[in-house]
C-alpha cells in the first residue's frame, strides 16, 4: 500500500511507514508471549468496554478483541494506519476504530473498565499527557496497562560494533522523535496520574542465536535501510552483515532487550 503524505504521528515518510507496518505486525507476533498474561492479569476477558489508545495497524488490537468479551474501542492520531487496521479487524465486530489523538482522548470521565496501550508512549509527544488522558477515561477500580515499553538503555549486545550498535541502541529511536528510555519513566508516569502502580519487565527469555538469525533475516530491509540513512557505506554494511551472520552461526552472539510495562488501578473517586 502507499501513502500520499508524511505521517506526523508516527513521524514518517510513506516508504518508512510501509515498512514500519511490517514491522509492526512482526513486533505483535513476537510479543504476544508477554502481552497475553499481562491482558489476563488486568481481567481483559470479563471487561464490557476497553480501550486501545495509539493502535496502529491493528496487529496487537486483535489480540486484545479475541481475548475480551466486551467491545475494543481503538484510536490512533494516523489516518493511514487506521486503514490498515480497519482491514486486520474486518472480521473482529467487537472493535470499533476511530481517528484520535491519545493525548487528548475524545471520552468522557470514568468510561472504560480498561485503557491499554502498547508501543505508544514511546513515540508521543508528551507520555505523561497520554497517561493522565488513558487514567481519566477509565472507571474508578479500573485497569490502564501499558504493555510494552522499550528502554534501549538497558540493551544489551555482544560482540559489540561500534558503529552499527549505537545506531540499535536508541539512536535511530530519538533521530525519529522517540523516546529510547521510556521504559525506566513508566512508574514515574503512572503514578503521576494517580494510578496504583506496578511495573514489571514483559521478556525475561534471551533468544538463542537461531532466533536472533531469523528476527534478522525477517527484519533485514529495516536494518539496512537505518545503517544507510547513518551514513554507513555499502561496504561497511556488507562487513558487518558478514561477521553478524558469522557470530550467529557459531551461537556466539547474545542479545537482551528490556521491554517493561506497567499496570495501574485507578482509585475510587
Amino acid at each position: 500500500m502507499k501513502y500520499e503524505t508524511y505521517d506526523k504521528f508516527h513521524k514518517r515518510s510513506d516508504e518508512e511507514l510501509t515498512d514500519f507496518i511490517k514491522k509492526l505486525e512482526l513486533q505483535a507476533l513476537e510479543t504476544a508471549e508477554e502481552r497475553l498474561p499481562l491482558y489476563l492479569e488486568v481481567g481483559l476477558k470479563d471487561a464490557r468496554l476497553v480501550l486501545d489508545a495509539g493502535c496502529g495497524s491493528g496487529f496487537v488490537t486483535r489480540d486484545i478483541a479475541r481475548l475480551t468479551k466486551g467491545i475494543v474501542i481503538a484510536i490512533d492520531g494516523s489516518t493511514h494506519l487506521i486503514d490498515v487496521a480497519k482491514r486486520i479487524l474486518k472480521n473482529y465486530s467487537n472493535t470499533k476504530l476511530g481517528i484520535a489523538d491519545a493525548q487528548l482522548l475524545p471520552f468522557d470521565d470514568n468510561t472504560f473498565d480498561i485503557a491499554t496501550c502498547n508501543l505508544t508512549l514511546m513515540w508521543a509527544d508528551i507520555p505523561k499527557k497520554v497517561v493522565h488522558e488513558m487514567a481519566r477515561v477509565t472507571k474508578p477500580k479500573g485497569k490502564v496497562l501499558a504493555s510494552l515499553e522499550p528502554d534501549y538503555g538497558g540493551k544489551i549486545h555482544w560482540p559489540e560494533n561500534p558503529k552499527v550498535d549505537p545506531l540499535f541502541a536508541g539512536e535511530a529511536i530519538r533521530k525519529k522523535g522517540g523516546d529510547p528510555h521510556i521504559g525506566r519513566k513508566l512508574r514515574e508516569l503512572f503514578v503521576s496520574a494517580g494510578l496504583e502502580t506496578k511495573i514489571g519487565i514483559g521478556n525475561n527469555r534471551i533468544w538463542s542465536c537461531a532466533e536472533d538469525k531469523q528476527y534478522y533475516l525477517h527484519s533485514r530491509d529495516f536494518y539496512i535501510k537505518v545503517m544507510k540513512d547513518a551514513g554507513l557505506s555499502e561496504k561497511e554494511i556488507d562487513s558487518w552483515e558478514y561477521e553478524y551472520l558469522k557470530s550467529l552461526d557459531k551461537g556466539m552472539q547474545l542479545n537482551f532487550f528490556p521491554q517493561f510495562y506497567a499496570i495501574g488501578i485507578k482509585p475510587k473517586s
